[in-house]
């Protein structure tokens, strides 16, 4: 049986999201300056005339999921994982256009190696075909 601090988990969920979120919601306003030419689409014009100050500001949410996965590790050994799945949006809103972004990330909170008992007998078969993998037992 595996046993999981679910209360020390969900806390270190909550903080993580809350720290991203609070993140997002204090980034400053940063001011970006483009010249004329650039607005016009036409690549031979851009970086020419004076510049034109554009403020950038941005939002954005954050969504949590927790993931377990098991892993066969030899004969007797599993290795359970938990992860958290980090999915964040952000959108960077200029005056003309809003850009939007999604972000993923997993973070590995717990990983427990599961041993399990030995086998009297333990017979491979991998990269053998079917005619190399029949047994004859003589009494």
């Amino acid at each position: 049986m595996i046993n999981a601090n679910i209360f020390a988990i969900d806390e270190i969920t909550s903080d993580i999201a809350i720290y991203i979120q609070e993140a997002l919601e204090n980034s400053e306003t940063s001011e970006v300056k483009l010249s004329i030419g650039s607005f016009t689409g036409i690549k031979i014009l851009s970086g020419t005339g004076p510049n034109i100050k554009i403020k950038l500001s941005s939002t954005g949410e954050v969504a949590t999921d927790l993931r377990s996965e098991f892993v066969s590790q030899g004969i007797n050994q599993t290795i359970h994982r938990i992860y958290l799945q980090i999915d964040c949006t952000v959108s960077i809103l200029t005056p003309f256009k809003t850009i939007e972004e999604n972000i993923s990330n997993q973070v590995l909170l717990a990983e427990n190696v599961i041993i399990g008992q030995i086998p009297s007998t333990y017979y491979n078969f991998e990269g053998t075909d079917s005619d190399q993998s029949k047994l004859e037992i003589i009494n």
